[in-house]
């Protein structure tokens, strides 16, 4: 790494200055190298920082943790890029608050710009993992790239659902890459930095705080071309998502729900508010004018080779599956096995048969769904 990248890397280490404040120090100072080499009282005056600020620098500067952190980075196949790099992402630096430094693990592909940020609650309830996992196969299928935020719920239903249908999803975290947070989620997070990527601009050993999840989310929004909030509280951080999104010139979509669940009252107020709605994948599409000619690009490449209802010759496969279609929340086998007058064990086959098929899915609560 050059000596001005490493100079700027040490810079983010410092928490006492945000991204905005690094790059007005490197401005006002003339590269990264002179603002560590400046002294404290020159810091102060000319930087406009304060005492603690000025001798957070002076002591990172002297210390030997940027040797520690670019060690750290190597040994796990970590790639640091900074915002002046040319493989820089140029979408994220259009943003007015973009991050200085990137982690990143695993490698970002030249079509990953096809990108549509899906986001939602931490605790989503059947209908919002239905639609989520809706949308992210459909964009998965046509190989738009997934972007979200690891975080529990949505979040995780959206990278699980890109994976299971074999597309291109990014994580955004909250925290360095050397944790795992939520910490159920170290598989999936493995996983994604097997064949995906994962992305911060925290330093590696850096843990998560209140303040480093909007950090994120700006992240999340400036690498999109558009965001999609699919279920969420009024008061969240998918919202949150989904305004930052707005300020940086992004399209935002919100899929409807119910009036009476608190879980839709995020997207239901962003309709309000003048975003797009969103009834299924195809509304996302075809009101952006570059993902329809991708999608059309796509679809004249290759065709899709998804299980239509159609395909299904045996009747109680069938209509078994049109039970639980006709539900919002979904069924338990119990339930199942009553309306249909099957057997748990024949049951079992059945709803095997389509889940591998693609046709539902498994929810908290031994519940099974349709595929939407």
């Amino acid at each position: 790494m050059m000596l001005e990248q490493s100079a700027i890397v040490q810079l983010n280490m410092v928490s006492e200055i945000g991204p905005k404040k690094l790059i007005s120090l490197i401005s006002c100072f003339g590269g990264a190298v002179n603002v560590l080499n400046a002294g404290a009282d020159e810091l102060k005056k000319t930087g406009n920082l304060t005492e603690k600020a000025a001798a957070a620098i002076k002591k990172i500067s002297d210390s030997g943790a940027i040797d520690e952190e670019l060690g750290l980075a190597e040994k796990n196949n970590v790639k640091i890029t900074t915002y002046i790099d040319p493989e820089y992402p140029a979408q994220l630096k259009d943003i007015c608050d973009f991050p200085p430094v990137l982690y990143i693990k695993g490698t970002l592909k030249k079509n990953d710009n096809i990108s549509v940020a899906v986001v939602g609650s931490r605790r989503p309830t059947n209908y919002g993992i239905s639609v989520t996992n809706h949308f992210c196969r459909y964009f998965a299928q046509n190989n738009i790239c997934v972007i979200s935020g690891l975080a529990r719920g949505i979040d995780t239903e959206a990278h699980r659902s890109v994976l299971k249908n074999n597309g291109r999803t990014i994580a955004v975290l909250g925290n360095g890459l050397l944790h795992y947070y939520p910490p159920e989620n170290r598989k999936l997070q493995d996983q994604i930095a097997a064949d995906n990527v994962l992305i911060s601009e925290f330093p590696m050993r850096q843990k998560p705080d209140k303040a480093s999840f909007p950090r994120r989310n700006r992240i999340i929004a400036g690498l999109s071309m558009a965001a999609v909030v699919t279920e969420a509280a009024l008061e969240s951080g998918a919202v949150i998502t989904a305004k930052l999104s707005l300020d940086y010139g992004r399209d935002v979509f919100a899929v409807p729900g119910s009036v009476f669940s608190n879980y839709s009252k995020g997207p239901n107020s962003l309709i309000k508010d003048g975003c797009l709605i969103a009834l299924n994948p195809e509304d996302v599409v075809e009101s952006m004018h570059s993902l329809s000619l991708w999608v059309r690009r796509q679809k004249k490449e290759k065709k899709l080779t998804t299980k239509n209802i159609n395909d299904i010759t045996n009747t109680r496969n069938l209509a078994v599956l049109k039970l639980i279609e006709s539900t919002i929340d979904g069924m338990s086998v119990d339930a199942l096995s009553e309306s249909m007058k099957i057997d748990i064990p024949e049951l079992a086959v059945i709803l095997t048969e389509l889940e591998l098929d693609g046709f539902i899915r498994a929810v908290p609560g031994q519940l099974y769904i349709r595929n939407r």
